[in-house]
């Protein structure tokens, strides 16, 4: 991961003030809610928790593994 990236608060996608948020496609969605089963993101957005400003999307296979059903 790229941990040059900041938000205007002067923190990077590995600080511990940065949360992550993930996107199911609709199928993915219906696996996790009605199911119960985990499904793995097809995106995953890095967020500040202070100032809400998002600095990093990814797309990595590797990285979208390690948060399936997160």
């Amino acid at each position: 991961m790229n941990s040059t990236k900041k938000c205007t608060c002067g923190f990077d996608i590995n600080h511990p003030k940065i949360i992550t948020k993930t996107n199911y496609s609709s199928f993915g969605w219906f696996l996790f809610t009605i199911l119960g089963l985990s499904a793995k993101p097809y995106r995953i957005d890095y967020y500040c928790s202070e100032c809400e400003e998002k600095i990093h999307s990814t797309y990595e296979p590797k990285i979208l593994k390690k948060n399936v059903g997160r």
